[in-house]
């Protein structure tokens, strides 16, 4: 059997063209190193979206959603002819790109791997998965296999349930929504970037649902920003870049390795940055039609709560300034974040220099971040070991005893003593 690999399926958002500003998505594709250092080859397939061909593709693409049901298949396809038992199998998405990934996650959940030979029933599989499950007939794709999703990473998953544009979200909804918001059992880690200062009711976030196994750890996280300063594509990049920050560590830790060079030029976070403002004069007039404005609700519908949902501690670093103070309406109240405030790991967005002093020998590491009374999470070139104890020293937070709690390649987890 060939040694096993990284498979990594990458769906960008609508009217996305690689050679334009790049999306989070974008930056993740050219910075996945092609072999890992533990030797296994990480391979990559891009999706660049709907609606990229010439204008008319540009306005049936963004509008109704055409072209999705062919980028999910190809997702698929590219799966089918390259997947090997053992193997390792990621999907990140922005947007409808979002959509595209967990839709082609979905369409593994329902009819699993067909084998090559059969891919020419692929259309007939697909309109399988597109029939509403108490409909499918049964036991039809029993026997198929259905790999492990190690990691499904998204940014503001739009269009889940039609098209994210006004007056025709109803019309699409059969053509291409989701049937549930639940997560299938396949996937082990997911984790959803979603966006709190977008206002456009079209744009409303898919946020997922139901209840999860005890093997799935999933994570719905926050962030300050319209849609384009959670998922990219904005020159201004220093919103998205925390969610694409965030995003980084999360699939760095299950093991997908990236240009850590290529990355420090690429990804660079600022959080004074004034959110962008998507709510543009369209979206104003179609106020009257109701399909204006509307402030997203941060725990979603009652009657169908999403898991495990957070507020991004980068958001309530921007709170204390005085300059920020998100409007949704479900946001929690002032006076129930000053326990908060006191457990904000802020973001060391500038890497500024610490020195470090291990056994009596002093030398410099960049802080990457840290929180008041918790720890830091540091780059050091030297070599630290798990339980080692030393003493860092940095303008951020004064000096402080340490222990150090994990490694990974040249970065370290360190807890502060009490």
């Amino acid at each position: 059997m060939a040694a096993a690999k990284r498979i990594i399926i990458c769906c960008d958002g609508t009217w996305n063209e690689p050679d334009d500003i790049p999306t989070n998505v974008t930056k993740l594709v050219r910075s996945i190193k092609p072999t890992a250092g533990d030797g296994m080859h990480q391979v990559v397939f891009y999706d660049q979206g709907v609606g990229t061909g010439g204008k008319i593709d540009k306005f049936i693409g963004g509008a109704f959603g055409s072209g999705l049901e062919k980028n999910v298949l190809d997702c698929y396809r590219f799966l089918v002819h390259n997947y090997e038992l053992g193997d390792e199998i990621y999907a990140f998405g922005f947007s409808r790109g979002a959509y595209t990934a967990r839709a082609f996650i979905g369409l593994i959940h329902a009819v699993g791997l067909l084998e090559k030979s059969s891919m020419d029933k692929l259309k007939q599989a697909y309109k399988y998965y597109r029939t509403e499950p108490d409909k499918r007939p049964q036991g039809e794709y029993d026997d198929n296999y259905r790999p492990d999703i190690r990691m499904v990473g998204v940014f503001d998953t739009v269009g889940a349930l039609g098209a994210p544009t006004p007056l025709l979200g109803k019309l699409t909804r059969g053509w291409v929504g989701f049937f549930n918001t639940h997560i299938c059992e396949q996937v082990k880690h997911a984790y959803h970037a979603l966006a709190l200062d977008e206002r456009r009711a079209p744009f409303q976030p898919d946020l997922w649902t139901g209840e999860i196994k005890a093997d799935q750890y999933i994570e719905q996280c926050w962030f300050s920003g319209a849609h384009s300063d959670i998922g990219g594509g904005y020159e201004q990049s220093g919103l998205s870049d925390i969610a694409l920050q965030w995003m980084l560590i999360k699939a760095s830790a299950l093991g997908l390795e990236f240009n850590d060079e290529y990355l420090l030029s690429l990804c660079q976070p600022d959080l004074e940055m004034v959110p962008h403002n998507s709510y543009s004069f369209s979206y104003k007039l179609l106020e009257k039609m109701g399909a204006g404005e509307s402030l997203r609700r941060i725990y979603g519908d009652p009657a169908n709560p999403p898991i495990n949902v957070s507020i991004h501690d980068s958001v309530y670093q921007r709170i204390t300034t005085g300059k920020y103070q998100p409007k949704n309406p479900d946001f929690p109240a002032a006076d129930k974040l000053a326990d908060r405030r006191s457990q904000i790991r802020y973001m060391a967005t500038d890497t500024p220099l610490a020195q470090l002093t291990l056994k009596e020998f002093a030398e410099q590491c960049q802080l990457l971040d840290f929180s008041q009374g918790g720890g830091a999470r540091i780059q050091y070139n030297g070599e630290l070991k798990k339980g080692d104890s030393i003493s860092i020293e940095c303008e951020r937070f004064g000096k402080n005893t340490a222990q150090c709690v994990w490694k990974k390649g040249n970065q370290y987890g360190l807890q502060f003593a009490a």
